[in-house]
């Protein structure tokens, strides 16, 4: 079944992309084939890694019968079209990098089912719509990058449930209102990156929590208070 879905992939890209999965043949060990991971018993899958392999198509629903997933990267390809909502079946998924592609749509709901995500990169892509408060449900995420995207409406107050947060990365795109006073729980954040957006009110107070920050750009919005004096208590700050 894993095989077969596998192959079906590959039928629905282009011919140069086909051509550079030639190992991706009926019969043959699907643990051999080029980018492909499987377990240590030698037949599950639970990796695919095909970064910067050239792909043109899109991602198709059949991906979420590849339920023991451990890490996808199809980062810098030119793959288009959504996020299959399927994705949400992938429930032993740790890193999912799609960066660097040309995806389009929203990001599904579903993705807040993947509850053992520690990385989640979808930059520079061509998303939009508003992000999911089901993001909030990922609470082991460690990394979250959606910057050089189009998304619209504001930071999901959800996102205060993500303690183990360490780099957060929103720049360069269209968010908008406040920024949530539920960002002050996020006590592991080094990184703060809300840059080049439409955000507007006050800078939180609540800012001063994250005692970890090291780098805080918040340049380039409609924000319209001075900026706070707590800010003073981040004492690892090097980059403002």
């Amino acid at each position: 079944m894993e095989a077969a879905a596998l192959l079906a992939w590959k039928a629905s890209l282009d011919n140069q992309s086909q051509s550079l999965l030639s190992s991706w043949v009926v019969g043959s060990n699907h643990c051999n084939w080029i980018g492909i991971g499987c377990n240590n018993a030698g037949r599950v899958i639970t990796q695919i890694d095909l970064e910067s392999y050239g792909l043109r198509g899109s991602i198709p629903e059949e991906v979420g019968m590849l339920r023991s997933l451990v890490d996808v990267e199809l980062s810098t390809n030119s793959l288009i079209g959504a996020i299959p909502t399927s994705i949400g079946n992938l429930a032993n998924l740790t890193t999912l990098y799609l960066h660097e592609n040309h995806l389009f749509g929203s990001i599904p709901d579903e993705v807040g089912l993947l509850r053992s995500l520690v990385d989640l990169n979808l930059a520079n892509n061509s998303l939009t719509g508003a992000i999911p408060a089901s993001i909030g449900n990922l609470v082991n995420l460690t990394t979250l990058y959606l910057h050089g995207n189009h998304f619209s409406g504001s930071i999901p107050e959800e996102f205060g449930m993500l303690r183990s947060l360490v780099d957060l990365e929103l720049s360069t795109n269209s968010l908008m209102g406040a920024i949530p006073t539920s960002i002050g729980n996020l006590a592991k954040l080094t990184t703060l990156y809300l840059y080049d957006n439409n955000f507007s009110g006050l800078i939180p107070e609540e800012i001063e929590m994250l005692r970890s920050l090291i780098h805080l750009d918040l340049s380039t919005n409609s924000l319209t208070s001075a900026i706070p004096a707590s800010i003073g208590n981040l004492a690892n700050l090097t980059a403002l």
